[in-house]
């Protein structure tokens, strides 16, 4: 493979990571606040999106890590209102994550966001991030003593054996049809017929997918099955995504292929 990288692939990659952090922000902010605003629909808020924005720190600042929904679980289980906390913290994953994810892939296929190069690539990394950010709790750290899988599961009087089912399925669908569908209908705007750029983009979302949302639970503090199921996704399925996507998608780049018409995903 002759790779000459050029002024272009570095504005793309620049561009790629501007826009990394800020659909990070969305997913992240939006995740928190489907947390707060049901807490408040259901009574345990006093405002919709009073959450905790942590400290002002650089590492916060770029990845919102000190960001947490503020929502005080301990008296709504001691009232016995399981079943609204189980609401609260499932909603943070499947709403502000899962349904999100659904309508921003509905606005790249359905509007003029699809016909644009910028916003296919907006649409693109937002996407990702809910997806990936799903990945993070579902499975990773599903089988756990607490964060939101757990605080569901106890929510609902049941073990996070018993729930895991549930929200494997949902959770897992969004993954494969981030990349059978999702990633084949933007690459080749996103990359703009560039192969560099599609290794770029092949590349970063390998990495964030299964190595940033994979790494929460690899210290071990969400329990032992967390963790190798962390370090899996990390140091496992990030070269194995990278290999699936070059392998699947690579070939119209190589030189002397006609790059295909733009991808049609049903």
């Amino acid at each position: 493979m002759d790779v000459k990288i050029t002024g272009g692939n570095i504005r793309f990659l620049i561009a790629s990571f501007v826009l990394l952090l800020v659909t990070h922000a969305i997913a992240y902010l939006t995740h928190e606040y489907s947390h707060s605003v049901m807490a408040w629909s259901l009574g345990w808020m006093g405002t919709p999106f009073g959450i905790d924005y942590g400290h002002p720190t650089l590492d916060n600042f770029l990845f919102l890590g000190d960001v947490d929904d503020n929502v005080n679980y301990p008296p709504i289980f001691a009232s016995g209102h399981g079943l609204d906390a189980a609401l609260i913290a499932l909603a943070g994953p499947f709403i502000g994550n899962g349904l999100l994810y659904f309508i921003v892939y509905g606005l790249i296929r359905w509007t003029a966001v699809g016909t644009s190069r910028f916003g296919t690539a907006f649409a693109y990394w937002l996407c990702l991030m809910c997806a990936g950010n799903l990945w993070g709790y579902v499975p990773l750290r599903a089988i756990t003593t607490h964060a939101d899988i757990a605080l569901g599961a106890e929510g609902l009087h049941l073990s996070v054996w018993a729930l895991f089912p549930f929200v494997a399925v949902p959770s897992l669908y969004i993954v494969q049809h981030f990349f059978r569908r999702t990633f084949p209908l933007c690459q080749q705007k996103i990359a703009g017929g560039d192969g560099n750029n599609f290794i770029l983009l092949a590349a970063l979302t390998a990495f964030w997918f299964f190595s940033f949302f994979g790494g929460d639970g690899i210290g071990g503090n969400y329990g032992l099955i967390s963790q190798l199921l962390c370090i899996t996704s990390k140091y496992l399925l990030v070269p194995l995504c990278m290999l699936y996507l070059m392998s699947r998608y690579y070939g119209p780049y190589r030189p002397g292929r006609t790059q295909p018409a733009a991808a049609s995903v049903s």
